[in-house]
């Protein structure tokens, strides 16, 4: 006779996982890859260590799903923001302050993101560096969108793209790092407005991006 899982098993496994992942974003934003033991995951989840490897192989695998989980959580906030926005300065706005609010909002895991994965694993490193040139690409869109419109001055959209992303880059590192600025997306906002004046748009009269 097959064994069926029921609807309630199901639930009852996929809340475990969920266990399983919570515990292992804390720790890991706490002590990152390598200080970070799958034991300790375990105790802090209130499972066995079988249980763990029941749902993923190794501490590799758990890191691994997180940073997944990351990386598709802001490309899905970004995408959403943009569905119904016109025009290259709305979408720049829209797009830089949904990704914020994401991590704002999921600080352990934008840690393990932005902060572990660089020094913890070098693999992982690599959708990081992905999501950073996804980003880049979505503002040399924007910012060519601005020029064909003729709302922006003539200038080598690749080269503002990389310096739009890499001012929030360094601003995210921060508060992440030294918990400075405090507040990420009301700071966020004067990043996105400096940004758009240092692209060419005219904000007089529209401080903070309103």
């Amino acid at each position: 006779m097959v064994y069926r899982r029921t609807k309630k098993v199901d639930q009852k496994l996929e809340a475990r996982l969920q266990a399983i992942m919570q515990a292992a974003k804390e720790e890991f934003a706490r002590h990152g890859f390598y200080g970070t033991s799958v034991k300790d995951i375990a105790r802090r989840a209130g499972v066995g260590i079988g249980t763990i490897y029941l749902y993923l192989r190794n501490k590799e695998a758990l890191f691994t799903a997180l940073v997944n989980e990351a990386y598709e959580m802001v490309l899905e906030r970004i995408a959403q923001a943009r569905k119904n926005t016109a025009g290259g300065r709305q979408k720049l706005q829209v797009s830089m302050e949904a990704a914020l609010a994401v991590l704002q909002e999921n600080r352990d895991l934008a840690r393990v993101m932005l902060v572990q994965s660089p020094a913890g694993h070098p693999a992982v490193a690599e959708q990081l560096y992905d999501l950073l040139r996804r980003l880049t690409q979505l503002v040399e869109e924007d910012v060519l969108e601005g020029i064909q419109r003729k709302e922006l001055p003539p200038q080598d959209a690749h080269v503002a793209a990389l310096a739009f992303v890499g001012t929030f880059y360094q601003v995210v590192i921060s508060w992440l790092k030294e918990g400075i600025p405090s507040d990420l997306t009301l700071a966020g906002k004067e990043l996105v407005a400096y940004n758009l004046r240092g692209l060419g748009y005219d904000l007089e009269g529209d401080i903070g991006n309103g």
